[in-house]
């Protein structure tokens, strides 16, 4: 793989970790001073921006030098964070993340188009492949890191730290993608708001497998919430262990992902994502159904190593099958599907006197096996239709 492409991942790994911390200090500074509704106000800050911005972010890719767009929205990002490093009052400072995400919104997108035209085609899958194994490790090492920086120095350092990675990304861009490389990334002049709703949309197997991608995204945002409650209660409350769980998903996501990267299995998009989603509903429906620590762990291994999978499956199979020049609409509409997905999540996994913990895990394992068995039938009766068809 290029040295260029693999400047331009860990770039975008060290400021994904940098992102962690931020995120994490907030949330750890407000439930320090028993800020009302301060968690979830940090989690609305990062998900609202991107789900209402994302298709007119994503066009602007689209028209422009996917590159400029990048550098501007990373210095704004940076200048963001570095403002929220200054100011003293716990909204102001999520007000100021809320403006970083919707720039992220901008350097995500524009950093998704970019990488094939500086990996080269033959290794984007490579290249995805080892940027997911990436955010499964800084997923890994942000939370431990963001509790000890900020019980040592305090939310503003992590602030601060955020800041200081979108310019080490911004550096690393600049040396990954020279000027010149933009004459090979596709552009369109004219673009609209839904063009990347409708590319996913219309994209061999992406579109097919969307709902089945959505209910997966749906299923382990409620397991995010509702599994705090019942892994809790399994191991009982031993905060230990819970830790551990929720680093058994994050390693298995690793060989997962970097599986899916082998030549191999690069180009088989259908399997990566089907496989994936299959293994993330079959791994919280057996969790939810044996409350037993010691079965949970490899059930959470197989789900982990399913999301690592699908996830680069996902983006093989958006590189290639959705045309290079509305790849920043596509991409940023994703953004904002999943980020979609992920409230719903939130909601669906929140306590109620109606549905218990462990209810609410195992349905997050039905949801997405009900998704896979509807995207069966859809592909039985595409084949049937093809195959019915009269040949002229």
């Amino acid at each position: 793989m290029p040295v260029a492409a693999q400047v331009l991942i860990a770039g975008t790994l060290f400021s994904r970790l940098g992102d962690t911390l931020a995120s994490l200090g907030l949330v750890l500074h407000a439930a320090d001073r028993d800020i009302r509704f301060g968690v979830t106000e940090v989690m609305l800050a990062e998900l609202i921006p991107t789900v209402l911005a994302a298709p007119l972010i994503g066009s602007v890719v689209d028209r422009f030098s996917a590159r400029a767009v990048c550098l501007w929205a990373l210095l704004a990002q940076a200048l963001a964070l570095g403002a929220a490093t200054a100011v003293g009052g716990f909204h102001a400072r999520v007000a100021l993340v809320a403006l970083s995400a919707l720039a992220g919104v901008a350097s995500v997108a524009a950093g998704f188009k970019m990488l094939p035209a500086v990996s080269g085609e033959k290794h984007t899958g490579r290249a995805n492949s080892l940027l997911t194994a990436g955010l499964s490790v800084a997923g890994l090492i942000g939370p431990p890191l963001a509790g000890f920086l900020n019980s040592r120095w305090g939310t503003p350092v992590l602030l601060a730290v955020d800041a200081a990675s979108f310019l080490v990304l911004a550096g690393c861009t600049m040396l990954a993608v020279p000027n010149t490389v933009d004459v090979a990334i596709g552009r369109r002049p004219a673009t609209r708001l839904a063009d990347g709703y409708r590319a996913l949309r219309d994209a061999p197997v992406v579109g097919t497998l969307m709902p089945a991608l959505a209910a997966a995204m749906v299923a382990t945002s409620i397991e995010n919430v509702a599994g705090v409650y019942y892994l809790r209660d399994v191991v009982n409350g031993d905060d230990t262990v819970f830790g551990l769980f929720l680093a058994t998903w994050a390693l298995g996501s690793v060989p997962g992902a970097l599986l899916a990267g082998r030549a191999r299995w690069a180009d088989r998009h259908t399997l990566l994502i089907v496989g994936g989603v299959t293994g993330i509903a079959v791994g919280l429906l057996l969790t939810g159904l044996i409350p037993v620590a010691a079965v949970i762990f490899p059930l959470f291994l197989i789900a982990g190593f399913g999301n690592g999978a699908c996830n680069v499956g996902l983006r093989n199979a958006v590189h290639a099958r959705v045309p290079a020049e509305v790849h920043g609409s596509a991409w940023a509409c994703f953004q904002a599907l999943s980020r979609s997905c992920i409230g719903v999540g939130y909601l669906l996994g929140t306590p109620n006197s109606v549905v218990s913990s462990q209810g609410q895990v195992i349905i997050s394992g039905v949801i997405p096996l009900v998704a896979m068995v509807w995207a069966a039938l859809v592909f039985v009766r595409r084949r049937e239709s093809t195959v019915s068809e009269p040949s002229s």
